[in-house]
C-alpha cells in the first residue's frame, strides 16, 4: 500500500469502526486479530494483509477499493451529498469553476 492509500484505509477504518459503535477489541475479534493490530492499522503503524483488509470490508458492507480509497462510485456519492449541502451562491460558483475546468482541459 502507498502512504495515500494506507492513509485513507486507516482514516475509513476508524470512520467505520466508530460509526458501528466497536471497539478495537471487538473488531479485532471479528476479523480475526488483536486490538492492538487494529489500533496500529488505524494510526498508519501496520499494512493489513489481503484477508483481514477482506474481512473487515465483509464486516462492514464495503468494498477493499472503498477502504483503499479507490472507490469512485462512492466518492461521486459523497460529492453530490456535499454539493446538496451547499447554499445556493456556493453551487453556483461550484459550477461555474467546473465549467471553467472543463473548458481548460480543451
Amino acid at each position: 500500500m502507498g502512504n495515500i492509500t494506507l492513509e485513507i484505509f486507516s482514516r475509513r477504518l476508524k470512520q467505520l469502526r466508530t460509526k458501528y459503535n466497536l471497539t478495537t477489541k471487538a473488531l479485532g475479534e471479528i476479523v480475526g486479530v488483536s486490538d492492538a493490530t487494529i489500533s496500529r492499522y488505524e494510526n498508519m503503524k501496520r499494512e493489513p494483509d489481503l484477508l483481514v483488509a477482506y474481512n473487515i470490508a465483509t464486516y462492514f458492507n464495503v468494498t477493499i477499493e472503498y477502504l483503499c480509497g479507490e472507490d469512485s462510485s462512492t466518492e461521486v456519492e459523497s460529492l453530490i451529498e456535499k454539493f446538496a449541502q451547499l447554499p445556493q451562491e456556493s453551487k453556483l460558483e461550484l459550477i461555474k469553476y467546473l465549467t471553467y475546468l472543463g473548458e481548460k482541459k480543451e
